[in-house]
């Protein structure tokens, strides 16, 4: 497992992150968000929507590697996740690893 992910992990039990493609969007819409993750194989829509958004309110955007399968395993949901929000990073150190 990859650094991303352990932080991705700690982000999730230590923070608040709000999860699936809506719920991205809205949170980017409001200003909220402080970091948003999509798979690698997020809608195009979807994906064209939330980069939109956080260019406007300037925050990052991350490609994960792993598909929405895999990444809806790794934040333990059993439905594929697609899209994702980093509210408050918690105890976790995943905004430092995505600014470097």
């Amino acid at each position: 497992m990859s650094s991303i992910d352990q932080e991705l992990r700690l982000a999730l039990s230590t923070g608040k992150v709000q999860v699936g493609s809506k719920a991205a969007v809205r949170e980017l819409r409001r200003g909220r968000a402080k970091l948003a993750i999509v798979s690698s194989n997020c809608p195009r829509d979807a994906r064209a929507t939330i980069e939109n958004y956080g260019k406007l309110g300037e925050i990052p955007l991350m490609e994960h590697p792993k598909d929405s399968v895999d990444l809806g395993t790794l934040c333990g949901k059993p439905f594929p996740v697609s899209a994702m929000v980093i509210i408050e990073a918690g105890d976790s150190k995943i905004l430092e690893l995505v600014k470097k």
